[in-house]
């Protein structure tokens, strides 16, 4: 499985908050064939959550999880149909996401990926793309950062 996938590009989704967000994610994974449990993922969201939020700022939130439900790490984009309170790390609601969904056995592939995402996010650049670059634009911006 691939670890991000055009298909993994998820477009504007319908939410009215962050469970809304949980399980939009969720179920896209589920479809996608990279996880096998909607409500197991959404609750593995939801518990990495009350650790510590996963708003980074300027509306870019990175929801992750180490789970059971995947076999392989797996990377899904998406923006919000409109933005959503996320108790992000500057106050401001989250309207674009990238989640990171790692089993839990294995190496630390996750904190990887986070690592190098979350560098590439003090980069307007990389930001602007992820807010308003269309789907291509998008997927070569990630595809580049987690190279």
């Amino acid at each position: 499985m691939a670890l991000f996938a055009k298909d993994h590009m998820l477009g504007t989704i319908e939410v009215s908050g962050q469970s809304d967000a949980f399980e939009a994610l969720a179920a896209a994974a589920v479809r996608l064939g990279v996880a096998t449990d909607q409500a197991a993922v959404v609750a593995d969201y939801k518990e990495r959550e009350l650790e510590a939020t996963t708003g980074f700022g300027g509306g870019i939130a990175i929801p992750h999880s180490k789970t059971d439900n995947v076999s392989d790490a797996t990377l899904l984009f998406a923006r919000l149909s409109q933005p959503v309170e996320w108790n992000s790390l500057d106050g401001a609601p989250v309207d674009t996401l990238i989640s990171i969904l790692a089993p839990k056995s294995g190496a630390d592939v996750h904190l990887q990926l986070l690592a190098k995402l979350a560098r590439k996010l003090m980069h307007d650049d990389f930001t602007a793309v992820l807010k308003g670059g269309s789907a291509d634009e998008v997927y070569e911006a990630i595809q580049a950062a987690i190279s």
